[in-house]
C-alpha cells in the first residue's frame, strides 16, 4: 500500500509531538490498508524502536503499513525484538493467509520511547507526551473503525480495563483469567463516536502463536465467526 498525501497529514499529526516538533509517537502498523481492517490487536507500548526525524518522517509512514518491513529496516540497526511482537507479526501474517484480512496493531500508549526506564519516568512525571500517548489508542479505533479489538495478554488486558471499563457495554466475565476469556468470544463491546459498536476478545500473549496459532483454537474459531457475520 502506498500512504496518499491525504493519510500522511493524520499519520503527522498523530506522530508528531506539537510542542517539541519531534516523532514522538508510533499509534499503529498494518499489513495493508488500515481503513480495511476489520481486527486490531491490542499491545502495551510500540516496538520496536527505531528512532525517526521529523524530516524523514513521510519515507518511514510506508513502513507503517508493511510491518515485515519495518523490522528489517530495524533489524538492520541491530536491534532485538520481543516474543509478543514477533508472534504479532505471525498473527497478522496467518490473518492475511486464512482471511485475507488486514489487521492493525496498535497501542495502550502509543509513545515511542527506547527504554522501559524511559518510559516508566514518563509516566511518574504524568507527562503530556505520555498522556498523549494514552489517547491515540481511541484515536486509532474511531479513525479505522474495526469490527473486533484482541486485547492480547493478562497485563494488557488489566491495563485495558482500567482506561476502557467504564466506557465499555455489555462486559462479561472481567474477574477471570485472559486464558479462561480466550474461550468465551465476545467479552464486551466498545462504544466508537459513530455509535458503532466494536467486539472485543481478551487473550493469551501472542507470543506463544507460532505460525499457525496451534494452542489459540478458541480464539481463532471466534474470530472465524465474527467475520463472517
Amino acid at each position: 500500500m502506498t500512504v496518499s498525501e491525504g493519510f500522511y497529514k493524520k499519520i503527522k499529526q498523530w506522530m508528531v509531538d506539537p510542542k517539541s516538533e519531534k516523532v514522538a509517537y508510533l499509534p499503529f502498523q498494518s499489513n495493508g490498508n488500515p481503513y480495511k481492517a476489520n481486527v486490531f490487536i491490542v499491545g502495551a507500548v510500540p516496538e520496536p524502536y527505531l528512532e525517526i526525524e521529523k524530516d524523514d518522517l513521510l519515507f518511514y509512514s510506508h513502513f507503517l503499513v508493511n510491518p515485515v518491513e519495518y523490522q528489517e529496516l530495524f533489524s538492520e540497526d541491530g536491534g532485538p525484538i520481543s516474543r509478543e511482537y514477533k508472534g504479532c507479526l505471525n498473527f497478522m501474517e496467518w490473518m492475511k493467509k486464512q482471511f485475507n484480512e488486514t489487521v492493525v496493531l496498535s497501542y495502550l500508549n502509543s509513545v515511542n520511547v527506547e527504554s522501559t526506564k524511559e518510559f516508566n519516568e514518563l509516566k511518574k512525571q504524568e507527562s503530556p507526551i505520555y498522556k498523549r500517548g494514552l489517547e491515540l489508542f481511541k484515536v486509532m479505533v474511531n479513525e479505522f473503525k474495526p469490527k473486533v479489538v484482541i486485547v492480547q495478554g493478562a497485563a494488557n488486558w488489566k491495563q485495558f480495563l482500567a482506561q476502557y471499563g467504564e466506557q465499555l457495554i455489555d462486559i462479561e466475565g472481567h474477574e477471570q483469567s485472559v486464558q479462561q476469556l480466550e474461550s468465551h468470544g465476545v467479552v464486551a463491546k466498545l462504544q466508537l463516536e459513530t455509535g458503532e459498536l466494536v467486539n472485543v476478545l481478551a487473550c493469551r500473549s501472542l507470543s506463544n502463536f507460532g505460525k499457525t496459532g496451534t494452542t489459540f483454537g478458541d480464539l481463532k474459531g471466534n474470530l472465524s465467526e465474527l467475520l463472517q457475520n
